[in-house]
């Protein structure tokens, strides 16, 4: 018998135990509390910017009411901008500056800036929106995710949405 048949229980059990660890983790143990969401008329830009600034790779999109009526992702601009290169915001270094010293008094009357042609969360966001309990354990999660082929869930309680769990917060969870 080798050391490494020898070590075959120890290592049966302590993944015995370790399944049965993640076997009791919920959605509500692991989910994002403070969820970042944008409005449906936030321009893309700002909703590149806000993904980015919070390191995130989707939101859920609200209406007027603050409830949630879509998600809107990384993917989803990527897509729109793959379709449709004329939707990409349009931030060129100086857009919208101005050289005083190249422009006549009079010139500051008639200065128009242009109207921005930029589409918004609205425009490409998934209008499917997908939940979870907040008693749904791990498996239960990432069946969902799979089902649906989405990287995000909602976690309902009592019907309202009380967080979020995306595939980095399993990845937290089962690194710690």
């Amino acid at each position: 018998m080798t050391s490494t048949d020898a070590n075959a229980p120890e290592q049966d059990a302590a993944q015995q135990a370790s399944a049965a660890r993640w076997a009791l983790v919920t959605a509500r143990d692991i989910m994002r509390k403070n969820v970042v969401t944008v409005n449906y008329a936030t321009p893309l830009s700002e909703v590149e910017r806000r993904l980015s600034d919070h390191r995130i790779g989707g939101a859920p999109v609200t209406d007027e009411s603050g409830h949630i009526i879509g998600v809107v992702s990384l993917k989803d601009l990527i897509e729109r901008y793959a379709e449709n290169a004329e939707s990409h915001p349009r931030r060129g270094p100086g857009f919208f500056h101005l050289s005083t010293e190249e422009m006549q008094d009079e010139d500051f009357d008639t200065f128009e800036v242009p109207d921005e042609a930029e589409e918004t969360a609205g425009d490409i966001m998934t209008g499917e929106v997908f939940s979870i309990p907040a008693d749904a354990g791990l498996k239960q999660i990432a069946g969902q995710m799979v089902k649906h082929r989405v990287h995000r869930l909602l976690v309902a309680e009592g019907g309202k949405y009380i967080g979020l769990v995306s595939t980095m917060e399993i990845l937290d969870s089962l690194s710690s």
